[in-house]
């Protein structure tokens, strides 16, 4: 049992945490998150927690999360997190200052995917068939090469600078071609280390995508969860940024055929790798029939040709439907009914790729030194079969469940998916009722609902009779006195099919906003086509006026990002993931605009299918999806302002239907009250220029 006075002890004024940091400031919130976090330790809960900006969430379940696994050694907790920023801040940053100002040590250890490890066979190999070019220091391999020989962890994201993608594939861990025990690489696996050090922690970091990895495990193989998996036994769990539960898992559970993944390895199969010999050739002199490599060669052929027929099919159908996403139903699968007999030439083209080499290597006299390759080529037509199973499931029409099938093109690429309707049953069963305690966190979860338009969508409150605990710790920064939120009620009204006006409006009114800022400004969209529009009229305007500015696109997220915080006179502009997870304290970050309100665009295929279904039970998609799910995400984008007690800033949303519709009042209301004038666009600039500087 966890006592409340440990949590007070560091928590409380002149606590722990008092003691450590220098102008510490207590926050009451945080000492009552972290008694409900221990609350539902002790009471085998499952609990749902809102923690506004500025609560230090993270310590608050931590300290319980030690706590506990000082007094109960044999058990584990596993944090997962939606990011890796907050996987690495957790585990350098928080989890050391915890271990210091507490005086105790936890084995923790931070779990990733495994394709995220090098695996020094692999790189052996590719040495091997580099030749030359491996001794290049300034080469790609080589410099590959000599960071293998000083990194600790093999992570990819500690490789310095920017790595190919195409080569990582080559390297990185691959359970198809692990060979375990047997690796003569054993003593120096990365992936093995990191596995052994999960086994011997009491506290695992890893993220969403690997706690699904691990549950789908243990569905698959029949595992309790006192069995080790992809994860070692564990019984606590904590879902930090838990807003993304569902996008998520649906992510995860979305099977896709693509062309790509049957291509690639196709591609590796009849590539010059071992000297000048592919490697299907590299086989020829140690098998006496050679017609077997002659057939390979014109099976692979006959793929290609299958995939590239498929292909061209829906590229043409969804030209024709003048659409880049379909949901396919079944009142329209009709429509694709003559793609079946395309679907069924891929399949049997890959069964049949895959019994000729099968037979090869059967017939080969090859020595012991052609065994990795010829588990490359095993590897790559398991892939190239398993790769076609989403077609036929897809159109296997007569054995629809309620899944959500559809359609996409992707730079003149067809995919096929296979998505789940709603991800909440699959987490209850497979996550939540097994385990003694789950905490879901996160700034934005509740929307003055008590948790339910949240809780809906993942599966809670659960289906038995569990203990389940809710709280709401607002955020302590005073966002009356620091904050001013704009709405300009003439701003004209967005129209999806014939957005022009709004359009050259957020142009006038960005430029003119972040001019009167001086920058220090993140400029928050929804397309990416209208911030590639808006950004190349705006950002030579701003250039006039000595401000940098940054897009999306032109740069990874982490080079961005380091970018405009290091320029506090510099405007982002960008979309998607920098709606959360941007952390810019002070003056580098003084105006957030948000351009759009952030509705999901009604063409999503998933997202549609999901609005179809509440329509036909009676109850509005809108008002019980699009709309809750919208105000989730303006929460997090208006997060993105005050980080610390002292930042003062101004949100700007240029979207006039959240002062002109009545739902938008619905929006204003999750929002941290703020102090909000009426405002048109004329005065916006005044209103900047006065609240900053006057």
């Amino acid at each position: 049992m966890l006592n409340e006075s440990d949590i007070y002890d560091v928590f409380d004024a002149k606590g722990v945490l008092d003691s450590y940091f220098t102008g510490y400031e207590y926050r009451e919130g945080q000492l009552n998150m972290a008694l409900l976090v221990a609350k539902a330790y002790n009471e085998q809960a499952i609990a749902a927690i809102e923690a506004g900006t500025g609560i230090g969430k993270s310590f608050a379940y931590l300290v319980p999360a030690l706590l506990w696994a000082k007094e109960h050694p044999l058990e584990r907790t596993v944090i997962a997190t939606s990011t890796i920023n907050l996987q690495k801040q957790l585990f350098d940053k928080d989890l050391v200052q915890l271990f210091e100002m507490m005086h105790i040590t936890v084995p923790v250890a931070l779990v990733v995917d495994r394709g995220n490890y090098l695996c020094p066979y692999r790189l052996s190999i590719l040495l091997q068939s580099a030749g030359l070019l491996a001794l290049d220091p300034q080469s790609d391999i080589g410099r590959l090469a000599s960071w293998a020989k000083e990194t600790q962890t093999g992570l990819r994201s500690d490789y310095p600078g920017r790595m190919n993608g195409e080569l990582w594939s080559e390297v990185n861990s691959d359970p198809d071609i692990c060979q375990g025990y047997r690796c003569s690489f054993g003593t120096e696996c990365f992936y093995a280390k990191s596995k052994k050090k999960a086994a011997d922690a009491r506290i695992i970091i890893t993220n969403h995508h690997l706690l699904f990895t691990d549950a789908r495990y243990r569905i698959a193989n029949e595992l309790e969860y006192d069995q080790e998996a992809v994860l070692p036994p564990f019984s606590r769990l904590i879902f930090d940024e838990a807003h993304n539960l569902e996008k998520n898992a649906t992510s995860y559970f979305t099977q896709t055929y693509t062309p790509v993944e049957l291509l690639r390895p196709l591609k590796k199969m009849t590539a010059k790798r071992y000297g000048t010999y592919s490697s299907v050739e590299a086989f020829a002199p140690y098998v006496k029939n050679a017609s077997y490599l002659e057939q390979i060669y014109e099976k692979i052929g006959v793929l290609t040709n299958s995939i590239e027929y498929i292909d061209t099919y829906f590229l043409q159908k969804m030209q024709s439907l003048q659409s880049s996403t379909f949901l396919v139903t079944s009142e329209n699968r009709h429509l694709f009914e003559s793609a079946k007999e395309l679907a069924f030439n891929v399949s049997n083209a890959a069964q049949s790729l895959g019994r000729a080499v099968s037979e090869m290597l059967e017939a080969s006299l090859a020595p012991e030194e052609m065994s990795p390759v010829a588990r490359d080529l095993e590897v790559h037509t398991r892939r190239i079969i398993r790769a076609t199973e989403v077609l036929d499931q897809f159109f296997a029409f007569e054995s629809w469940t309620d899944d959500v099938h559809w359609i996409e093109t992707v730079r003149k690429n067809a995919l096929i998916h296979i998505s789940p309707l709603s991800v909440a049953n699959q987490l209850q069963t497979e996550v939540f009722e097994n385990m003694a305690t789950v905490i879901c966190t996160s700034a934005t979860l509740d929307l003055k609902d008590e948790f339910r338009y949240w809780g809906s969508r993942i599966g809670l409150p659960p289906a038995s009779k569990r203990t389940y605990l809710t709280g709401v710790f607002s955020s302590p920064f005073d966002f009356k006195s620091n904050l001013l939120l704009l709405t300009p009620s003439d701003a004209p009204v967005f129209k999806e099919r014939d957005n022009g006006a709004f359009t050259s409006y957020c142009k006038q009114i960005i430029a003119q906003a972040c001019i009167t800022s001086g920058g220090g400004a993140l400029v928050l969209f929804t397309s990416y086509s209208m911030l590639v529009e808006v950004y190349e009229e705006v950002a030579p305007l701003l250039l006039e006026h000595d401000i940098a500015s940054f897009a999306q696109g032109e740069a990874d997220r982490t080079y961005l990002l380091n970018q405009f915080l290091h320029d506090a006179n510099s405007v982002l502009f960008a979309t998607d993931s920098f709606w959360e997870g941007i952390d810019a304290p002070g003056d580098a970050l003084r105006l957030v605009i948000i351009v759009k309100l952030p509705f999901r665009l009604p063409t999503d295929p998933v997202f549609k299918a999901r609005q179809d279904v509440l329509e036909a039970e009676g109850r509005g998609g809108f008002f019980h999806l699009a709309l809750p799910e919208a105000t989730m995400r303006l929460k997090q984008g208006f997060g993105r302002l005050l980080r610390s007690t002292s930042d003062k800033g101004i949100v700007l949303i240029l979207d006039s239907r959240i002062v002109n519709k009545n739902y938008g009042q619905m929006m204003l209301a999750s929002l941290p009250e703020s102090h909000h004038p009426s405002t048109v666009s004329s005065g916006i600039a005044t209103k900047i220029e006065s609240f900053l500087y006057g």
